[in-house]
């Protein structure tokens, strides 16, 4: 693994909160490298989810994530991860929850919280985890399904974040204004 001089800058919080269209103004404004939701690419080639589908998914965001960070380190560039496990963590304990006592599930917890332990251990740990509001307009895209529990997603994220007891931030207003907030804070 290569470290990066530059920490990772990761966008988290509820679907529709803006996530994409901010990470892209990072990588555009810093000039970074993006590590894009794996989570959209593996939905669009396999339709719906199951708990079967947890730990593939986040495989793939993490193998993701530590492509663009290896390439972020070579060019020496900021890396911007649309999102990281954390997601995976909040939307498995919700949309599985009537699993919570089979032993997938179980398998589940077991690989989930020993990759948990070690998000911030990574020679490119997260700097900063920056927590979108839910004050972006909702856009179904197809793949989105809970409107009315970005609220209640938004205080499972950052009860997670809080758990891990890393630097984050929330933000929230019109693109620019999370862009400035970003941007004032990694003065």
């Amino acid at each position: 693994m290569i470290a990066s001089a530059l920490p990772r800058l990761v966008l988290t919080g509820p679907e529709s909160t803006g996530k994409s269209a901010l990470a892209n103004a990072l990588v555009e404004h810093m000039d970074g490298i993006l590590a894009p939701e794996y989570l959209r690419d593996y939905f669009a080639l396999h339709g719906s989810l199951s708990l079967e589908d947890a730990i593939p998914i986040a495989q793939g965001q993490w193998a993701q994530e530590e492509r663009a960070a290896a390439l972020a380190a070579k060019e020496n560039k900021q890396l911007v991860c649309d999102t990281d496990l954390i997601s995976s963590l909040v939307y498995s304990a919700h949309y599985y929850a009537n699993a919570i006592n089979t032993p997938l599930w179980a398998h589940w917890e077991r690989w989930s919280e020993r990759h948990k332990k070690n998000l911030l251990k990574r020679p490119h740990a997260p700097r900063l985890y920056i927590l979108c509001g839910v004050d972006w307009p909702w856009v179904d895209d197809g793949q989105r399904d809970a409107p009315d529990l970005r609220e209640m997603f938004h205080a499972q994220f950052e009860a997670e974040l809080k758990a891990l007891t890393c630097d984050y931030i929330c933000v929230s207003g019109p693109l620019g204004e999370r862009l400035n907030a970003i941007l004032t804070h990694l003065k």
